[in-house]
C-alpha cells in the first residue's frame, strides 16, 4: 500500500496505476490455454490503448486487434508489426481504408455485405479477409456489451454466409470471425457459438478462424474458468489456425484507479465524495458495473456509503451501498480491476481533466501518460471572426 501513497504524492490523483508483472502473467496464462494450437494472439486495444502497455504485450508475443486509426497508431508506437494487426469494426470508412492500406495492415474482419462492396470497389485483393458472422447466441452478459444475437449490429447472419461467399468469390476470404460479447463468465456460450461457426468453416474449407475474445474477469466473485474453456473449447479448434482477441482478461486486473477523498457527507444517506467519478471510470454509471473499492490505511468498523464523484450528475457513481470504514478527507481510495475500459473510456465532462497513468515494473515507477492540463481542454478551439 505504501506504493500508492508514493504515487499519489508524486503524481497526484486521479491516477491509473498498472502493474507490469500482472500484465505479463495474464498474457502468459492466456497463451497456455492455446499451447497446442497454431495461434496469432492479439490484444484488444479498445480495452487500453496506452502504447507503453501495448509494448509489454508486443514483447509477450501479441499482435493487436484495432478498430480505429488512433488504435493503429498506438500499436505502431508500441512497435507492433503490421502483419500482426487485425482491423475490426462495423463502421469502416473509405478514408480509413486508405489509411490502413497505406500503413500496410493485411488482416481485416469484414462486418457486412456493404463493407465488402467498398473493399471490392477499392480493388484490394491482397488482404486477408475474415467475415464476421453472427451466430445468434446469448452470451449471458450485460446487454450493452453483448454482440452475438441477431438483433445486434455486428456481423452477418450465419444463414447469409453462402450468399456472401458467392457474391464475393473474387475477394480473398480466408476465414470467419466471431465475437459474441464481453465480460463472459460462462463457458457454454463460447461452446455454442464456436460449434456453429466451426461447422460453417469446415463446410467452406476455411483453415483459419478468428474466435474473438470476451473472457470475463472477477469483478464480484465470478470469472471465466480457463480450465473448463480449455477442456471444452480448445478441442473444437484442432487443425485450425486460430486468431483470438483478448483485452479485459489481461489488462483489467493489472490496473487500479487511485483517487482521493474530498468529502465525507453524512445524513439520511452517507456519501464518500472522491476527486474522480464517471469522468475517470464510467463503467459503474454506464453498465451498473461493480468494482471493489478500498480505503487505504483504514480497517476500523464499517458503515454503509455510496461512493460518488464530484460531477453535476446523480449518476456520477463509483459504488452504491458499500460497507467501508469511514474515511477522512484526503484519504486515498483504490478502485480495483480498473485497467480495462477505464482510461480508454474516460472523458472531459464538466471540463474535467483526464487522469495520469503510471506503470509499476518491479521496484520502478514510471509516469506513462501526463495528466491533462487546462490548456489541453481548449487547444483545438477556434474563435471565428464574426464582425
Amino acid at each position: 500500500m505504501e506504493i500508492f501513497e508514493k504515487i499519489a504524492e508524486k503524481f497526484g490523483t486521479p491516477t491509473y496505476v498498472y502493474f507490469a508483472d500482472t500484465i505479463r502473467e495474464k498474457a502468459r496464462r492466456v497463451l497456455e490455454v492455446f499451447e497446442n494450437l497454431e495461434v496469432l494472439p492479439t490484444f484488444a486495444v479498445k480495452a487500453n490503448g496506452n502504447p507503453v502497455l501495448l509494448r509489454i504485450l508486443r514483447d509477450a508475443g501479441y499482435g493487436m486487434d484495432v478498430v480505429t486509426p488512433g488504435e493503429l497508431i498506438a500499436s505502431e508506437l508500441a512497435g507492433v508489426s503490421m502483419d500482426k494487426i487485425v482491423w475490426n469494426g462495423n463502421g469502416k470508412t473509405e478514408e480509413e481504408m486508405k489509411f490502413f492500406l497505406l500503413k500496410g495492415v493485411k488482416m481485416v474482419n469484414v462486418d457486412s455485405f456493404e463493407e465488402m462492396e467498398l473493399w471490392r470497389k477499392m480493388k484490394t485483393h491482397d488482404l486477408d479477409f475474415f467475415i464476421r458472422v453472427n451466430p445468434d447466441v446469448d452470451p449471458k452478459t450485460h446487454p450493452h456489451i453483448s454482440t452475438g444475437l441477431k438483433k445486434h449490429k455486428f456481423g452477418i447472419p450465419l444463414n447469409s454466409l453462402e450468399d456472401f461467399l458467392k457474391k464475393f468469390s473474387d475477394m480473398n476470404v480466408v476465414g470467419l470471425h466471431v465475437h459474441i460479447g464481453s465480460q463472459i463468465t460462462d463457458v457454454s456460450p463460447f461452446v455454442e457459438a464456436l460449434s456453429k461457426v466451426i461447422e460453417a468453416s469446415d463446410k467452406y474449407g476455411f483453415k483459419s478462424i478468428n474466435i474473438g475474445g470476451g473472457w470475463g474477469i472477477n469483478y464480484e466473485g465470478k470469472e471465466l474458468n480457463l480450465e473448463e474453456f480449455k477442456e471444452k473449447v480448445i478441442p473444437l479448434l484442432k487443425g485450425k489456425k486460430v486468431i483470438f482477441e483478448i483485452g479485459r482478461y489481461i489488462i483489467g486486473p493489472a490496473g487500479v484507479l487511485l483517487l482521493r477523498v474530498v468529502r465525507v457527507k453524512k445524513g439520511n444517506k452517507n456519501f464518500i465524495v472522491a476527486d474522480g467519478g464517471m469522468n475517470t471510470l464510467i463503467r459503474p454509471s454506464l453498465y451498473s458495473a461493480y468494482h471493489n473499492i478500498k480505503i487505504l490505511g483504514r480497517n476500523e468498523d464499517v458503515k454503509k456509503f455510496d461512493v460518488v464523484g464530484p460531477l453535476c450528475e446523480s449518476g456520477d457513481i463509483l459504488g452504491i451501498d458499500r460497507y467501508l470504514p469511514e474515511p477522512e478527507e484526503g484519504d486515498l481510495l483504490i478502485v480495483e480491476n480498473a485497467g480495462a475500459y477505464g482510461f480508454s473510456m474516460s472523458n472531459n465532462y464538466n471540463s474535467t481533466l483526464k487522469p495520469a497513468e503510471v506503470l509499476v515494473d518491479g521496484d520502478r515507477v514510471y509516469l506513462i501518460r501526463k495528466r491533462e492540463g487546462l490548456d489541453d481542454l481548449f487547444r483545438n478551439v477556434i474563435f471565428p471572426c464574426l464582425e
